[in-house]
């Protein structure tokens, strides 16, 4: 980023003196001197408003070197307007040059496919662990057993892959929020059919667990006849939490997709990784700290009591938990 370096030229260009510019933001003359050697970035409002002082862009502001770019501006005006003059003659058009706007549409189509395909991995092992352990129900000896600590290993892959897509998408959108600090407004201002998938993947968890619950008490008053119930309500599990892993991911895929619409939620999200609060570092440890919690006791439970399911629910809970501390350390800050 380009902003400190930018901020000095613009201030020297105009002979505004950090006293001046620190009056007109209404800030101290140690925030701009911050500002000015990279130790801290302005807020929203204030990178704002510092483009419409000096009548700059927000991201030239934060991506181009205006020292360089603004001296050749004249050069480059006239260049594209005779380029365009020429184009006109041949009678071809000018190719529209990507917005800001449709890079960052871009990276959150592919972010939200990234990290809603973990989540469904996740939830897709679990559903796989449950299947293989029902059918180890119908065999027995050293087969069951192996049968049984193959449905671990089948979650610990699922998680696998799941945790490399969070990792590597998490990394990209690092550094895309690097290179794009902050966007001024979204492509669109709605997704006219968000509430409508929405309302409509919610229903399908509620139709998710109706069937869970019908299906066990068919089974339970034998009106689904099955030599083995045990084996039968695995299957029926696996099932119940395959649909769910589907719906749990459009849901993510859908959140994640909603900031494209209301760039709120991810100048936010920059606000809070630029200029960290001491609640926003300990509700992040605190999250980190209950996943990994809730990781070792599942891979315990698992392993030692061979209990890979219901010992899934550990993680939903942890989820929970997490969202719970982020939802109240939110509020404290309003």
């Amino acid at each position: 980023m380009h902003i400190a370096k930018n901020l000095q030229y613009l201030r020297k260009r105009d002979k505004i003196t950090q006293e001046d510019l620190a009056e007109k933001l209404n800030v101290s003359r140690q925030s701009v001197s911050k500002w000015e050697t990279g130790e801290a970035y302005p807020e929203t409002e204030k990178l704002l408003a510092i483009c419409d002082l000096f009548d700059v862009s927000l991201d030239g502001l934060m991506r181009t070197d205006l020292s360089v770019e603004l001296v050749n501006t004249k050069d480059d005006i006239s260049d594209k307007t005779q380029s365009s003059g020429e184009l006109g003659k041949n009678g071809a058009d000018a190719q529209p040059e990507t917005t800001e706007h449709a890079i960052f549409a871009e990276h959150i189509n592919k972010f939200s496919r990234g990290i809603a395909i973990g989540v469904m991995l996740i939830l897709l092992g679990i559903a796989v662990c449950i299947a293989i352990s029902g059918y180890a129900f119908t065999l027995s000896g050293s087969t069951a057993e192996l049968t049984s600590v193959m449905s671990g290993v089948a979650v610990i892959l699922f998680t696998a892959v799941a945790v490399f897509l969070f990792v590597f998408n998490g990394q990209k959108h690092d550094a895309f929020k690097k290179n794009h600090p902050l966007i001024e407004k979204p492509t669109d201002t709605t997704h006219r059919n968000f509430p409508t998938i929405m309302a409509g993947l919610v229903s399908g968890i509620l139709v998710d667990v109706i069937y869970l619950i019908t299906t066990t008490s068919l089974i339970d008053a034998d009106v689904i006849k099955t030599s083995n119930k045990d084996m039968a309500y695995c299957y029926v599990t696996a099932a119940f939490m395959a649909v769910l892993a589907f719906i749990i991911g459009g849901l993510v895929y859908m959140g994640i997709q909603h900031s494209k619409y209301d760039v709120k939620i991810y100048n936010n999200e920059i606000r809070h990784i630029m200029n960290p609060t001491p609640k926003d570092r300990i509700a992040s440890a605190a999250c980190g700290a209950i996943m990994m919690t809730a990781t070792a006791i599942y891979l315990v439970i698992g392993f030692v009591g061979n209990y890979w399911h219901p010992g899934w629910v550990v993680f939903p809970v942890g989820g929970i938990i997490c969202g719970i501390i982020n939802t109240i350390f939110k509020a404290k800050e309003k």
